[in-house]
């Protein structure tokens, strides 16, 4: 519980610092998840266009809608690792997150190859984890105005 009341709150507060942090930190995992879902269903993993059509989605199935939202999706990603790479200046996570957004696209639309995919899937993931490893070392290093 803060000593202060919600409205007095100093904005350079922790408090204040450490809940926007996190907020913009999460943006590329909702990407990350909306690219997986539609490389899932493009490279036809039955157990998801199961769930997609038993919730009455089946629409979806479609690669005039998949593929839009699948760059959409690895647009607000690379948004997010582009976000904390102007924060922490550490370019590993945001190049590889680049490199797999383009083999997700390549290996769920052009060449498609299920392994290959979910490979860059396990990338886009270890590009955000990196993301948010080096935005909280940077965030404990740095001093805090109290």
């Amino acid at each position: 519980m803060s000593p202060f009341p919600a409205s007095k709150i100093p904005p350079n507060s922790p408090a204040v610092q450490s809940n926007d942090m996190a907020a913009r930190d999460h943006i590329d995992t909702i990407g990350i998840l909306g690219a997986t879902f539609a490389a899932l269903c493009c490279l036809g993993v039955s157990a998801v266009l199961s769930v997609v059509t038993a919730i009455g989605l089946g629409f979806l199935i479609n690669d005039a809608i998949l593929l839009p939202l699948l760059i959409l999706s690895l647009l607000v990603t690379l948004w997010g690792l582009f976000s904390g790479w102007k924060r922490h200046r550490k370019a590993a996570a945001l190049t590889l997150g680049a490199l797999s957004a383009v083999a997700l696209v390549v290996f769920s639309y052009f060449h498609q190859s299920r392994p290959l995919a979910l490979i860059s899937i396990a990338a886009l993931v270890g590009a955000s984890t990196l993301n948010i490893v080096v935005l909280r070392r940077q965030h404990a290093h740095a001093p805090h105005d109290t």
